[in-house]
């Protein structure tokens, strides 16, 4: 659980921590230099990305296993530090060892950067077998395509209609109900269907922010125009 802070002296006990070398305290305070303290207004910790990058290091160094992957990140984007693809993957390997579910999935992104598919989806699905319905959307357009895996839009029509809240975030539930959507209105491998189409892409576009589903309901119509 990572320490509350709520003033100046409860950050400055926390740093004091991370000083001394205990590697979670320097793992927090890197997480608080990323995203900064603000308290009934007052930035009592500006945004440092430097400093967040000096601290998960140093967390790395000293032994913190939650640091692996956080430092994996910097060094797999050049962030703040030399690029380092080779000890990037190392670092991902090791979390993956450890169950990591977000090491597995950051794996599979730099598998597919070297458009090795393959293995990119078996780290997808690892990723999803550490942590339920982790990265669920990923792997069901990747069924729904054909990419990394053979094509089967029957196992992405069932992902898709799995994605929901609270596990999912808005954009995940959106983009499931439009492929969604997509598949019953395609008929390719379910009976075609313009009413459960026209259902889950009303339900994508709920918020009237999906562009692509607004499209298609354009086509068909939206359920309140039709008598």
């Amino acid at each position: 659980m990572i320490t509350e802070v709520y003033n100046l002296e409860t950050w400055n006990s926390l740093l004091e921590e991370a000083e001394k070398g205990n590697n979670m305290s320097q793992l927090e305070v890197a997480v608080y230099y990323e995203n900064g303290i603000e308290v009934n207004g007052t930035e009592i910790v500006n945004i440092d990305e430097t400093l967040a990058y000096y601290w998960t290091k140093k967390a790395y160094e000293n032994g913190n296993e939650n640091a692996l992957v956080s430092y994996a990140d910097y060094l797999s984007l050049g962030k703040h530090c030399v690029k380092n693809l080779e000890l990037a993957v190392e670092l991902y390997k090791k979390a993956v060892e450890l169950g990591n579910s977000q090491a597995s999935y950051n794996l599979g992104v730099e598998y597919r950067n070297k458009q090795e598919f393959e293995t990119a989806f078996e780290y997808y699905k690892k990723a999803n077998q550490f942590n339920k319905n982790y990265e669920d959307l990923t792997i069901a357009k990747c069924y729904y395509y054909g990419i990394g895996t053979q094509k089967n839009r029957k196992i992405a029509l069932s992902i898709f209609k799995k994605i929901k809240f609270p596990e999912s975030n808005q954009f995940e539930v959106d983009e499931a109900n439009y492929y969604a959507g997509k598949i019953y209105l395609e008929g390719e491998v379910v009976e075609k269907s313009i009413e459960k189409a026209r259902y889950y892409f009303e339900l994508a576009n709920k918020d009237e922010d999906h562009n692509s589903a607004n499209e298609v309901l354009y086509i068909i119509g939206r359920t309140e125009n039709i008598k």
